[in-house]
């Protein structure tokens, strides 16, 4: 009988929000509705997106330009308030401080890091200038500049943990049938299941989406591999030609490379012969590779955000378009959104997917 009524009530609440998918997007909007006291239902199978096979480096710096990314300061004070309060809510560390010591290549790099290390909000993370070129186990020619107050979030431990918290009235484990959802003035049913909204937060998975498959989703594919090794520290994030990330002891994750065409999700002897082409030019030690994986990053056509409303059906929205930084953007972008669904505040331009209104008109032509 309380198996019954626990299936009955699940069905009979009207909940603020169902969220579709569980990647990055998706935790951070159900972290935000919980923080307001919000019921919600989190749809989402087990498959494994690019959130969980990302190397989980929080950083507001694209170091190969000797730059900030794009609002970068907002983002990253926002995503260090809420990594920080999930360890406190549930007292398990994910997020670790660790630096990134970038390998220069050439020797005019030495100097436009020193000019990039004098910028203001770049010098907070720019750091000093190593010209150790003795290192053992790393080439190290034209020496390295240090990228400080940075850091890894383990985003796999962080999903399981908040998950592992939800009961069958905020969790529903399977696959998503659109053709199951009805649309009605006052509130949308899934499967019997009711709610005043709905926000799809699939990742590359939007391309599916009936309602939101105009949007211009890119998609590019990310592989990487996983080595093992006793020969690198793991208190430093390594960077030069590609990253190189310590994540348990003696397994480092390595990668990744960046395709636009691929659109499978299968894992290619190429992508591994280039990353292992990379890591030979940069290691002078011996490891072992014990994984290779892969997972399409949702990119969209200008590199920004889509977050919004559908053009004619107001009870369905859209989280998606994070790119490979879902871990900087995703705790502030999840926060405008809500503020936008639920305080009638207005999205910023350059995220809103109001900019893609001729896409959906030209869908239907």
């Amino acid at each position: 009988m309380e198996t019954l009524a626990l299936f009955l009530c699940n069905f009979n609440i009207l909940r603020n929000t169902i969220i579709v998918g569980y990647g990055l997007a998706g935790y951070h909007y159900a972290k935000v509705l919980e923080d307001y006291g919000k019921e919600f239902l989190i749809i989402s199978d087990d498959k494994l997106g690019a959130s969980r096979n990302a190397g989980g480096i929080l950083n507001p710096t694209i170091i190969k330009r000797f730059t900030l990314s794009w609002n970068s300061i907002e983002f990253y004070r926002k995503a260090l308030l809420k990594y920080k309060k999930h360890e406190k809510d549930y007292g398990n560390k994910i997020f670790h401080t660790l630096p990134i010591h970038n390998y220069f290549n050439k020797i005019s790099d030495n100097n436009n890091w020193s000019i990039a290390s004098n910028k203001k909000d770049l010098n907070r993370f720019f750091s000093k200038i190593t010209n150790n070129r003795n290192e053992k186990n790393i080439k190290a020619d034209y020496g390295y500049g240090i990228v400080t107050n940075v850091g890894r979030v383990e985003i796999i431990k962080m999903l399981d943990i908040f998950k592992s918290q939800l009961d069958s009235n905020s969790l529903l484990s399977e696959p998503f049938d659109y053709n199951k959802l009805i649309i009605n003035k006052d509130y949308i049913d899934y499967k019997g299941i009711k709610a005043s909204k709905i926000i799809f937060c699939e990742g590359f998975g939007l391309k599916n989406n009936p309602w939101f498959s105009y949007l211009p989703l890119i998609g590019s594919k990310g592989e990487f591999i996983h080595i093992r090794t006793k020969n690198l520290s793991p208190e430093a994030i390594i960077k030069g030609g590609l990253f190189i990330v310590p994540i348990e002891k003696e397994i480092f994750w390595v990668g990744a490379t960046f395709d636009r065409k691929d659109k499978t999700d299968n894992i290619t002897k190429s992508a591994k012969e280039w990353i292992l082409k990379k890591l030979h030019e940069r290691l002078n030690c011996s490891f072992e590779v014990v994984h290779q994986g892969t997972g399409m990053r949702p990119t969209v056509i200008d590199r920004r955000p889509l977050l919004g409303v559908h053009p004619l059906e107001k009870r369905l929205f859209v989280f998606n378009g994070l790119g490979a930084r879902g871990l900087l953007m995703g705790p502030l972008l999840a926060e405008l959104l809500y503020q936008f669904i639920e305080e009638n505040k207005e999205l910023p331009t350059s995220v809103t997917i109001d900019r893609f209104q001729s896409y959906f008109s030209n869908s239907f032509k």
